[in-house]
């Protein structure tokens, strides 16, 4: 028996026996009955168009548009894997991997240098680290020490911006040069976190995109499960053969 291999259909809408060719061993209506009998029976035969192998059941899933997008906000490429496209699946997933890892390659970065341009504000200002926020160490890099800054602020009649002249706020920078190369440090730090949060924007992007491309896989399969017509040819043992058509939706 020569049996046609078959999309995946979930079910069979139509099956219709369109020929008969060939000398039946008995003809007439017998013939006809047998070959009922073998094109519906027949365990092969049976199996090709009711029973689709795990092969077939890959091509064309039916899926749903909102599982496909939840899937895809959640983590991009599930969607795509549950549609059926294993390899939109990858390169959505592989994205969101590429950009978790440059997020939290900038913010190591930036912690290497915060702690490196505090250090170097220990040594070269005098600077105790303890209860300062990032305010304050943007504060000291414009001015050479802390009466100079107070004095400033008391010009721009700025007087909540004032520190407590004491050993706990104080600085003096040993030269300008130092002054200036911990404002390098300072900003090399601030742009790797600020660098991080527009690969946050990227991972976002990802997401949304992955959500409105699984949607794009579902439709697209729709629209194959819906135009995929097959024709087949199956031999019979009695020596003639049964032309058949079929669709599926």
């Amino acid at each position: 028996m020569i049996i046609l291999k078959y999309f995946q259909p979930a079910k069979i809408i139509f099956f219709f026996s369109l020929l008969a060719v060939g000398a039946f061993c008995d003809g007439g209506e017998k013939s006809t009955e047998n070959m009922f009998y073998y094109s519906i029976h027949s365990s092969n035969f049976h199996r090709a168009l009711l029973i689709p192998s795990a092969e077939e059941k890959s091509f064309y899933p039916r899926s749903s548009k909102a599982k496909a997008f939840f899937f895809s906000f959640i983590l991009p490429g599930a969607g795509e894997y549950y549609a059926g496209s294993a390899r939109m699946a990858r390169l959505f997933l592989g994205s969101e991997a590429l950009l978790w890892a440059t997020y939290f390659s900038f913010r190591t970065y930036g912690n290497w240098k915060k702690n490196d341009y505090q250090q170097f504000a220990v040594s070269h200002a005098g600077v105790k680290l303890l209860g300062k926020d990032h305010q304050y160490f943007v504060d000291i890099e414009n001015y050479n020490n802390i009466r100079e800054y107070n004095d400033a602020k008391l010009r721009q009649r700025n007087a909540g911006a004032l520190y407590p002249e004491n050993e706990d706020y104080t600085w003096q920078w040993d030269s300008k040069a130092s002054r200036l190369k911990y404002v390098e440090l300072r900003i090399a730090s601030d742009r790797a976190y600020n660098r991080s949060l527009f690969v946050i924007a990227g991972v976002i992007l990802n997401h949304v995109v992955s959500g409105i491309d699984a949607i794009r896989v579902v439709k697209k399969n729709q629209k194959l499960r819906k135009s995929s017509v097959k024709v087949g040819v199956v031999g019979l043992p009695e020596g003639g053969i049964v032309l058949t058509l079929w669709k599926i939706f």
